[in-house]
């Protein structure tokens, strides 16, 4: 009977300690668990930022694409023009008019 209770009494501490590691255990998946869940949420805010990012970066390379097609028609006209203006110094009526035709086919082209 005597050795039965200092059985009972040497596993009682072991118990207590073991359920007290038990509790730090829980505890502490519970915080790894909220920090998880945190982790989570900013990942997915990250991810909606990155998006947002990648939008304006397509939107300012079509926007860069369209200014440099602008710039470009707007290079041509200016030469045809020159080149008008040089065609009706040196009298070349006949070139002046072509000119002037292709002009207006390009303004034309460039409307629609």
């Amino acid at each position: 009977m005597a050795l039965k209770i200092i059985r009972q009494k040497a596993l009682k501490p072991k118990m207590k300690s073991f359920k007290v590691r038990v509790q730090r255990i829980k505890a502490d998946m519970g915080k790894i668990r909220e920090e998880q869940r945190c982790i989570r949420e900013e990942q997915k805010d990250i991810k909606e930022k990155f998006g947002q990012v990648k939008r304006q970066c397509d939107q300012l390379r079509d926007e860069t694409q369209l200014i440099m097609q602008q710039s470009t028609s707007n290079r041509v006209r200016l030469i045809l023009m020159f080149n008008i203006l040089r065609a009706r110094q040196d009298g070349d009526l006949d070139k002046a008019a072509t000119l002037t035709r292709f002009l207006k086919l390009v303004s034309d082209r460039r409307r629609l």
